[in-house]
């Protein structure tokens, strides 16, 4: 589910780096807080202590600077959903690292989630960086349903459509950071491991080992 390179990051000095980075975190925050719409330029450098030209001499344009943002958003939940560096024992392990490591991300970062939020359903998001989001969720979804199809090839998924799988996965992933909002009396951790017995299951055929 990794975005594609990001064009205002090539070439980039430390300094350089260092600011962008400064901006995003200041675009986050005042998405989540204030929401898309009021995210402006003058904002978001008030709340990074810094001059809206420099946002404007970094990102140009609002929409470069929301791409920005969703990219780094959704390339540190990639990295989340790899669930570190032991080694894999099997697609069952994956697929849950894949769930508990979303989860974990989602119940650390609200923020980040909320920003998300705000960004995918805004009624005003230009067409192009809409169009790029769309891509991006199928490319994420064939991803999935690849790696599904490779595991009932080695034999250690049952028989199943990738495809609904997929449907109903996402939603669960979706939806997560939603119940972990509205529900405070919810054990991220509890959570995260109940999803993936739920869908380890389901995969396999057979009731979730202990873990």
């Amino acid at each position: 589910m990794q975005p594609g390179n990001d064009p205002e990051g090539s070439g980039e000095t430390f300094v350089e780096a260092a600011r962008r980075d400064q901006i995003v975190r200041a675009a986050i925050t005042t998405i989540a807080e204030e929401g898309y719409a009021k995210a402006s330029f003058v904002r978001i450098a008030k709340r990074a202590s810094i001059s809206p030209g420099l946002i404007t001499y970094h990102f140009k344009t609002k929409e470069r600077l929301m791409r920005r943002v969703m990219r780094d958003i959704a390339a540190r939940l990639d990295q989340a959903m790899e669930g570190g560096e032991e080694p894999l024992e099997g697609f069952e392990d994956a697929l849950r690292r894949i769930i508990t490591g979303n989860v974990d991300y989602c119940a650390r970062n609200p923020e980040e989630m909320a920003a998300r939020r705000e960004i995918v359903t805004a009624a005003t998001l230009p067409e192009g960086l809409r169009a790029e989001l769309d891509a991006d969720e199928r490319a994420g979804r064939a991803e999935l349903t690849g790696f599904l199809t490779e595991g009932q090839g080695h034999g250690e998924f049952r028989d199943f459509d990738p495809d609904v799988f997929t449907d109903v996965l996402f939603a669960a992933l979706r939806g997560a950071p939603a119940v972990l909002r509205e529900r405070p009396g919810v054990s991220p951790a509890e959570y995260g491991r109940e999803l993936a017995d739920l869908f380890c299951a389901a995969t396999t055929g057979r009731p979730p080992a202990a873990f």
